[in-house]
């Protein structure tokens, strides 16, 4: 078969390109997994710091100053 060409992909090619591109969409997943984590945290630690900020700021309101014994 001297004039034979190879037409289109064989079973093995397209099996192996739906492997590689399976890898890529779950390494894409995990990613966005992560990168939501980190954003929760965040937000945990900004509402953190937004409620140790209130509560400074009614100590300081109320007359107290840092280091103060509050004799409680």
């Amino acid at each position: 078969m001297d004039g034979w060409q190879q037409q289109g992909m064989t079973l093995i090619e397209v099996l192996l390109a739906i492997v590689v591109l399976g890898m890529g969409l779950f390494t894409a997943a995990e990613l966005q997994l992560r990168a939501l984590q980190a954003t929760e945290s965040a937000l945990r630690n900004t509402q953190s710091a937004y409620g140790e900020h209130a509560l400074l700021e009614q100590a300081r309101a109320a007359g107290l100053q840092l280091g103060e014994k509050t004799g409680l």
